[in-house]
């Protein structure tokens, strides 16, 4: 398990097979020239990038993204290894462009799966990185004697309701509709699923983006309380989880989001 919990895809081989919707509605992105010369340039880039505050910020909507097209990026996976030899581990790093779209990949090189998923799975879609041609890695390993598959239980988070409601909030984020997606994100707990904290995540996320960009002071304090609130309760159901990205949240992007949020409340209200 690598240091970035949410970037890693523990491949489950008894997956179901099914039907989901495409992994991003966009149209796949035609490939351009990316701004690294090379595959280890770009990963090692992507691992600088993801100890700073807003790389740990756009690395969660990474896994958030990933996290929702589980299903998806099983299926791909299979395919392209079908007729590899197991185990399968590699690396593909995801270079975004200024509207979100991938502007191209890198990956593992001389491995053919992993040349074939980062094709397949280019469509991926998220808001605006800090800045153009932004890195972004996934790992990912197939293999039939992965414990994190072993440990996962209860429910597919990737076919849970709570999840659906969660994509469709996270649409509606992206487009700029905050009240719906709320709305969303509110339905989404009710349902106090698999899925419960990722949904305290990024609901977070969105009270503290929408907090930065808010001119009016008591309603930037009343975003970053509630922001605080979603952290710490998405960290306390990630800890009693047996699922373990769910408890990697508290690790990497949850943490820094409660830090960054309570610094910044601190700051607004002289504390």
């Amino acid at each position: 398990m690598t240091e970035a919990v949410r970037s890693v895809f523990y491949v489950d081989l008894k997956a179901e097979s099914s039907s989901p919707p495409a992994l991003s509605a966009s149209p796949t992105p035609a490939a351009t020239a990316s701004r690294f010369s090379s595959f280890a340039e770009a990963l090692a880039e992507a691992n600088r990038l993801r100890e700073t505050n807003e790389g740990k910020h756009y690395d969660s909507e990474f896994g958030t993204a990933i996290q929702a097209a589980r299903p998806q990026l099983a299926d791909v996976v299979h395919e392209c290894a079908k007729d590899s030899k197991l185990p399968i581990v590699f690396d593909v790093v995801f270079i975004f462009a200024a509207d979100g779209r991938v502007e191209s990949t890198l990956q593992t090189p001389d491995q053919s799966t992993a040349v074939c998923v980062a094709d397949k799975v280019r469509n991926v879609r998220l808001p605006a990185p800090p800045r153009a041609g932004w890195p972004v890695q996934l790992h990912i390993e197939l293999n039939p004697a992965n414990d994190a598959t072993k440990k996962r239980t209860g429910p597919n988070p990737a076919t849970s309701k709570d999840m659906q409601l969660a994509m469709q909030a996270g649409k509606a984020k992206v487009a700029g509709n905050y009240e719906e997606a709320l709305r969303l994100y509110a339905r989404a707990i009710k349902l106090n699923g698999h899925f419960a904290p990722f949904v305290y995540q990024n609901r977070g996320m969105l009270y503290l983006n929408r907090a930065k960009e808010s001119t009016d002071r008591r309603a930037r304090i009343a975003d970053l309380q509630k922001a605080i609130a979603d952290f710490k309760k998405s960290i306390a159901l990630g800890a009693a989880s047996d699922d373990e990205l769910n408890r990697g949240l508290e690790k990497i992007a949850t943490k820094a989001n409660v830090e960054e949020a309570t610094k910044l409340l601190a700051q607004e209200t002289g504390q």
